[in-house]
């Protein structure tokens, strides 16, 4: 173990997507706990924005690029991230519940629109739009399913972090440290805030945590599948684990099963899917000579 914290590539991988993401966003968290005591309602926002902050150090350490406007697919992760986030918690905010169903979908198409553009203008105008229509589609019904009213999320969460883990290790299987290290960082984070609301009686984990992690999480899968090449085998996967967690979570919500430790289902259901998503790109990877 000590001869491979002395690599400096395995030291840097440790600390830029791992310990400085956690570090950042553990002090936002109970920050935010404690001077939102006397105001409750603001809790959500400022757990979304540590959740949000903690990736951004990721992302800083390992990517380095906040351009504007973007020059990168990748550049536009962190601008996407906020300015979407952003958005989906004021909408979260307004009385209306179509509010919430019309923004996210909005937000989901926009963002697949950008992060597809420079695949969708070589295509034609008809490909093109059924590519465009089917990421949106998907991106928006997983969310609507994921966070479906206004209850605690911490289900949702815990199926967010099961996502980004099968993510951090099905793309480096598939040739991409870059897209490893950003699921690293978000399910470092989001397991950050997710540990410690589970530990601290009566916290909840609302929307705008998990319309982050869901913004962000979206985005490297698109990647992962348009420009890391990922197989639609292993892609299937990674949403049906989603897809379960989902499922779990709605079951459990109807039935009126709130305990603290039962939202650890969604994420025990969601894990064998991202098993086989893994199982799935490693046999692609040892089928290409293992990288070599």
């Amino acid at each position: 173990m000590w001869n491979l914290w002395q690599s400096s590539f395995v030291r840097s991988l440790i600390l830029d997507s791992a310990l400085f993401p956690a570090a950042v966003t553990m002090l936002m968290v109970v920050a935010a706990y404690y001077k939102t005591c006397k105001y409750p309602g603001w809790r959500s926002t400022f757990w979304a924005a540590a959740i949000l902050a903690g990736f951004l150090v990721g992302y800083a350490l390992t990517y380095r690029d906040f351009s504007f406007p973007p020059r990168t697919v990748l550049s536009w992760l962190p601008w996407l991230a906020l300015v979407g986030g952003t958005v989906a918690a004021i909408a979260d905010h307004r009385r209306h519940q179509w509010w919430r169903y019309g923004a996210r979908g909005l937000i989901a198409g926009a963002a697949a629109f950008i992060l597809l553009w420079p695949v969708l203008r070589q295509e034609t105008v008809l490909a093109a739009f059924v590519a465009w229509l089917t990421v949106a589609v998907l991106w928006s019904v997983l969310w609507f399913a994921l966070t479906p009213d206004h209850r605690d999320q911490k289900p949702a969460g815990i199926t967010l972090l099961v996502g980004a883990v099968g993510l951090a290790l099905v793309a480096p299987l598939l040739g991409s440290i870059l897209l490893a290290q950003f699921g690293a960082a978000l399910a470092v984070v989001l397991a950050v805030a997710l540990v410690f609301s589970l530990l601290v009686y009566g916290s909840r984990w609302d929307s705008p945590s998990a319309d982050v992690g869901i913004l962000i999480l979206g985005a490297l899968m698109v990647d992962l599948r348009f420009y890391a090449g990922a197989s639609m085998v292993v892609m299937v996967w990674l949403l049906v684990s989603l897809a379960a967690g989902a499922g779990v979570a709605r079951i459990l919500q109807h039935r009126g099963h709130s305990g603290r430790w039962t939202v650890l289902a969604p994420g025990l259901v969601g894990f064998p899917p991202m098993a086989v998503a893994g199982w799935m790109a490693l046999q692609t990877y040892m089928a290409s000579g293992g990288g070599y």
